[in-house]
């Protein structure tokens, strides 16, 4: 596995948490590619960080990070989540080098 960067890792311990998700909207229409979840992305201060798509890319790719379909109000949305590996890498992360804030 290649090195992260420090936005990578912060997405990835973000999406570790039980209290938040990401979803992408992959509806041809009005909403294709709107998310849900990134309200939540914020630092400790309330601040939002900026989210680039090459992160989840990045972690797709390093296979960290997996998604489903899921349809929720009859919507597609694509949900990602961490794997089995993504889980183990985050839980080995010293926190102190990647502080949220």
């Amino acid at each position: 596995m290649s090195k992260l960067t420090k936005e990578q890792n912060r997405f990835l311990i973000w999406l570790s948490l039980s209290s938040t998700y990401f979803e992408i909207c992959r509806e041809v229409g009005h909403s294709y590619r709107k998310t849900n979840g990134l309200e939540r992305y914020v630092s400790k201060h309330g601040q939002r960080y900026k989210f680039d798509m090459r992160t989840l890319t990045k972690l797709v790719k390093e296979e960290l990070v997996t998604s489903e379909i899921v349809f929720p109000y009859g919507i597609k949305y694509e949900h990602y989540f961490l794997t089995e590996q993504g889980a183990d890498y985050v839980s080995k992360l010293n926190f102190g080098t990647c502080s949220n804030g």
